[in-house]
C-alpha cells in the first residue's frame, strides 16, 4: 500500500480487512518505489506514511518494503515465514479493487505458500493521484503549470486523471483500470521518446493530428527495425515486448491516442536502449 496519501478508500479497505482477521499487518511501499511508479518523488515520505497507517485502530503492525522493483515479494516472503512460525495460523492477503487478484506481481508468492487472496475490499471511490495534483507543493504545481502553458491551447486537456510533463511534450492519463489506461499524448515538432519496450503491456496508438514516425522492432529478431509514417486518423499496434519508438519530424504537434491493455501499466515498465535526453527511470 502506498496511502500516497492516505485517503477514505484506504481506510474503509484496512478495516474490511481487519474485519476477517486477528491482526493485520500492512506493507507500505517505499519511496523508491514511489519513484519508479510515478517518475517523482514521493508526495509523502515512506517514515511519515507508515506513523499515519499505524496510528490507525484497525492495524497492528507496519512494515516497509525492502523490494527494489515495484512489487512487495521480497518483503511478503520474509512475512509469511515469520507468521508460519507460530502454531495454527492462516494468513491471508488482502487488497483493494485497483486491480484484479490474477494480475498482481505477488501471486507467485502468494500460490507457494499456499496464502488465500481476498480481492476488491473497498470501492474505488478515491484517488491518491488526484489530492495530490490539488495539494502539490506551490513551486511544483507552478513550474507545472509553465509546461502544460507551452502547450497550445486548443492541445491541452481540462479533465484528466494524471498529467505528466516530459521533455517530449506532455501526456493526460483519460482512464486509469486494472486491465487498461487510455492516454492522450502530444509530442512537440522535432522530438521523439526514447527507444524502449514493455514487459507488462501492449500499446495501441491512433494519431489525431500530424505525422508519427514510428519505429517497431520484433524483439526476437533485433536487427530487424521497421518504420513507417502514421498519419492522423490512422493507427498502429505495439506488441507486449517489442522495441519501439515514437518520433514527431513534423512542425506541428503530435496528438494521439494511446490504449494499453497488459496486467500493468505503471510508469516504471520501461526499459530504455536510447534516449534523447539521458533519462533511466521517468518516461
Amino acid at each position: 500500500m502506498y496511502a500516497n496519501p492516505l485517503h477514505p478508500g484506504h481506510i474503509e479497505c484496512l478495516e474490511l480487512s481487519k474485519d476477517i482477521a486477528d491482526e493485520l499487518w500492512v506493507i507500505i511501499n517505499s519511496d523508491h518505489q514511489a519513484r519508479l511508479k510515478r517518475g517523482t518523488d514521493s508526495f509523502q515520505d515512506e517514515l511519515y506514511r507508515m506513523r499515519v497507517v499505524g496510528a490507525l485502530k484497525c492495524v497492528d503492525r507496519v512494515v516497509l518494503s525492502e523490494d527494489q522493483d515495484s512489487s512487495v515479494c521480497q518483503t511478503l516472503e520474509k512475512l509469511i515465514t515469520e507468521a508460519k512460525t507460530q502454531p495454527d495460523v492462516e494468513v491471508i492477503f488482502t487488497k483493494g479493487g485497483d486491480r484484479f487478484a490474477g494480475e498482481i506481481p505477488e501471486r507467485a508468492v502468494l500460490e507457494k505458500h499456499g496464502v488465500k487472496i481476498v480481492d476488491s475490499l473497498g470501492k474505488k471511490s478515491h484517488s491518491s493521484s488526484s489530492y495530490v495534483n490539488r495539494l502539490a507543493n506551490p513551486e511544483d504545481k507552478k513550474a507545472l503549470a509553465e509546461a502544460i502553458a507551452k502547450v497550445p491551447e486548443a492541445e491541452r486537456e481540462q479533465e484528466y486523471i494524471e498529467v505528466g510533463v516530459r521533455p517530449w511534450g506532455v501526456y493526460y492519463v483519460m482512464e486509469d483500470h486494472p486491465s487498461f489506461k487510455v492516454k492522450k499524448i502530444v509530442v512537440t515538432p522535432g522530438a521523439r521518446l526514447s527507444l524502449q519496450s514493455h514487459k507488462h503491456r501492449s500499446e495501441h496508438w491512433v494519431v489525431v493530428s500530424g505525422n508519427a514516425t514510428v519505429t517497431i522492432r520484433d524483439s526476437a529478431h533485433a536487427d530487424h527495425i521497421g518504420h513507417r509514417i502514421v498519419a492522423p486518423n490512422e493507427s498502429c499496434y505495439i506488441p507486449q515486448g517489442f522495441v519501439h519508438r515514437l518520433a514527431n519530424q513534423g512542425e506541428e504537434s503530435l496528438i494521439l491516442i494511446e490504449v494499453q491493455t497488459g496486467t500493468y501499466m505503471g510508469e516504471d515498465d520501461i526499459e530504455r536502449y536510447e534516449d534523447d535526453y539521458d533519462r533511466t527511470s521517468d518516461s
